[in-house]
């Protein structure tokens, strides 16, 4: 979880995106999602984390050299539309 009462500034727009992506994906008081409505099935919902949770994001084989580490620490931020995965920042590389 993120140790400061308020978002960082460069979260708010994942923010905005997770908080849409979990919206459309969730039914209200028992009704029908709008993903449900689109698509007519119901989503699978068993890969959702909690935003701005500890990740750990394996690195590439062919970007590290041999005693590197295998995994960085980030930070959740998000879900990504056109592929399986999460969107993750790399505090140390500052970028998502």
């Amino acid at each position: 979880m993120l140790e400061e009462k308020h978002i960082p500034k460069f979260y708010w727009a994942e923010a905005v995106r997770t908080t849409i992506y979990l919206q459309n994906r969730t039914s209200v008081n028992g009704g029908v999602s709008p993903h449900e409505l689109y698509f007519g099935k119901k989503p699978k919902l068993g890969h959702m984390r909690v935003f701005g949770s500890i990740t750990y994001m394996h690195g590439l084989k062919e970007k590290r050299r041999k005693l590197d580490a295998k995994v960085e620490k980030c930070i959740l931020v998000g879900y990504t539309d056109d592929q399986k995965g999460y969107k993750c920042y790399n505090p140390r590389m500052k970028q998502v």
